[in-house]
């Protein structure tokens, strides 16, 4: 763990936990602790407890300009973002619409105090019965526009898009793959319980709770990492519930999903409760190194190790199967004599100015970290995935 990374890690466990600063703590060059903050999205608290511990000259252009702009905006977004929700929740309440906040909108009660949790849209399940009813009452009562039509039907979630600007994901279910831990999520509505003083929102058991949240994780962690915040989540996910029951270490279990959750339980207990452990090393760089949403050099370096074949990889990545790109590009469904012409349209948005970069760094990791590679292969083996 680098010097920056180390002074974050204590931050954030100083503002969210409550852990005093250690004895020897140094902060360290304030530029990069903000970019890599920032990478990770939680510049905000960061931010937070520089303040709070005067580390930082609050007339520095720095805070004015970075730091406190971050925390503003994050209490500014939260804001708004629960407004929305309560909205949401009023309008399914009325229309008899049963649902169940998914995400950082149940997270975020943890947290002391919830605009450190920042989260980039709104997650909620539905019946499959009440879909149609749920798509009226956004659409006719709040403005919501449905981003992709008549993909819901095919996919565990659709977007919608709110006249401020908020997205709002849909979902049907909560897995749209079929993995083993699929049997288990399709049992939802059996796990939930009705929230009192309402007639229509439910929330998931802790067992439930707790094997979406590892679900979620590992699946952000098989596509490149899932950033520090889902590790913070895990620590205060298991802090709320104080033990995982065996109901929820069966499923686990039988879903192979057992040992990646010891691994970040174990990351977790090392960074925000101090318990000290020499295990999963690689797997902290791994999420460190990754970002919130991790990175697409660490999935390229690891897919081209397991595919075997480098060429295949590229040919593979630039020209993915029907299946694939008519649930990216909807309009593709029964028209499969389209899919050259946006096999181009994907590439040339890939190397778009925007993306470009992004795309050329993709490329040059894959071809050239080989030991990288065979290191996330050896991690990956290690924790079941």
């Amino acid at each position: 763990m680098t010097t920056v990374q180390s002074c974050f890690i204590n931050l954030v466990r100083n503002v969210v936990v409550g852990k005093k600063l250690p004895n020897d703590f140094e902060i360290c060059d304030l530029v990069e602790l903000y970019k890599f903050s920032k990478k990770q999205d939680m510049a905000h608290i960061v931010a937070y407890g520089l303040k709070k511990n005067n580390l930082i000259d609050l007339n520095s252009d720095l805070w004015k300009r970075y730091y406190n702009k971050q925390y503003s905006l994050a209490q500014f977004r939260v804001m708004n973002l629960e407004n929305e929700c309560k909205k949401v929740c009023y309008v399914f309440e009325t229309a008899g619409v049963d649902y169940v906040p998914l995400k950082g909108a149940v997270i975020r009660s943890l947290y002391p105090e919830s605009w450190m949790r920042v989260s980039c849209d709104i997650d909620i399940l539905v019946r499959k019965e009440q879909l149609l009813s749920a798509e009226n009452v956004l659409t006719e009562k709040l403005g919501y526009r449905k981003t992709r039509d008549g993909v819901i039907l095919e996919h565990h979630h659709d977007n919608f898009t709110s006249p401020n600007g908020f997205t709002l994901e849909l979902h049907l279910s909560l897995s749209e793959k079929e993995t083993l831990a699929k049997a288990y999520l399709d049992e939802v509505w059996n796990n939930v319980t009705l929230v009192a003083n309402y007639r229509h929102q439910f929330v998931m058991n802790d067992e439930m709770l707790y094997f979406y949240h590892i679900y979620h994780a590992a699946h952000h962690f098989k596509t490149g990492g899932c950033g520090v915040k889902a590790v913070l989540d895990t620590w205060l996910i298991l802090n709320g519930i104080k033990e995982v029951n065996p109901v929820c270490l069966e499923m686990l279990k039988k879903s192979q999903l057992l040992e990646f959750s010891n691994a970040i339980e174990t990351v977790a207990k090392k960074w925000f409760s101090g318990v000290p452990s020499d295990k999963y090393i690689y797997m902290e760089e791994y999420i460190l190194n990754g970002g919130m949403q991790g990175g697409g050099n660490f999935v390229a370096a690891y897919q081209t190790t397991t595919n075997g074949n480098r060429v295949k990889y590229y040919i593979r990545r630039a020209f993915p199967s029907y299946d694939l790109m008519h649930k990216i590009y909807p309009q593709l469904k029964d028209k499969k004599y389209l899919l050259p012409y946006y096999w181009i349209k994907r590439l040339c948005m890939a190397f778009s100015s925007s993306k470009s970069k992004r795309t050329k760094a993709e490329i040059k990791t894959a071809w050239l970290e080989k030991e990288k590679s065979q290191k996330i292969k050896a991690m990956f083996d290690e924790l079941g995935l």
